[in-house]
């Protein structure tokens, strides 16, 4: 018996969407860590930079013209 190309073909398919999926998921997963390691670095050294300076205030007020 021989077997048909096209039953291969349509398995070697779907193996390879599935490692599609699988590379897109670990490649997602990768860059949101990333991330999240850069957010918390990045507070860290405004906290670094915040503790250093003085603080300052700014208060901004506004009237509303009547007629504009």
């Amino acid at each position: 018996m021989t077997r048909s190309p096209f039953r291969f073909a349509q398995q070697e398919s779907q193996v390879r969407r599935t490692a599609a999926g699988v590379a897109l998921v670990m490649a997602l997963s990768l860059m949101a860590a990333l991330g999240q390691v850069a957010d918390g670095q990045y507070d860290d050294a405004l906290m670094a930079q915040a503790d250093d300076a003085p603080t300052q205030v700014v208060v901004v007020t506004a009237k509303r013209l009547s007629g504009a």
